[in-house]
């Protein structure tokens, strides 16, 4: 890959009902795994990736708690760290293979963006009609990612 790295925003969270998997995770006898775990994104040249930074529990649903969602609401700041270390130390591709849920939209993918009016949430519309929706923690954050994909609002 010869992507550039142009940006990148930690502190999101895929909501409910979006991509295939209508749930974000799943439990069995109190201890669960969160399917759609990842909490940023990394803007190249070419692509968005969305990507799980590894921080405790990212990926952890215990006794009913979705553990990434508190992360997500409290300690944006880990997760912000872990993605600035992997942005610094790492190659697009070697974060791409960092963990097995993390996945990529190539820009020309995208038909749409809708971005929320009341709400910090962003709705990527492929060409193929598939949808993700993400909800961004912080303000800043989601005027950065309105910026980045305003062409295809």
């Amino acid at each position: 890959w010869d992507d550039e790295i142009i940006d990148y925003v930690a502190g999101i969270m895929r909501t409910m009902g979006s991509g295939t998997h209508p749930a974000r995770g799943y439990e069995v006898l109190g201890a669960g795994k969160v399917i759609t775990s990842e909490n940023a994104m990394i803007f190249t040249d070419k692509r968005i990736l969305f990507i799980t930074a590894p921080v405790p529990g990212a990926e952890t649903i215990v006794a009913g708690v979705d553990i990434p969602m508190w992360e997500w609401l409290l300690d944006k700041k880990a997760i912000e760290s872990e993605v600035e270390e992997m942005v610094n130390s790492m190659t697009i591709e070697e974060i791409a293979a960092s963990n097995p849920k993390n996945f990529w939209i190539n820009y020309d993918e995208i038909a749409r963006v809708k971005f929320g009016k009341h709400s910090q949430n962003i709705k990527i519309i492929k060409k193929d009609g598939k949808k993700l929706k993400y909800a961004i923690r912080d303000k800043d954050d989601f005027e950065k990612v309105k910026s980045l994909l305003s062409q295809y609002s």
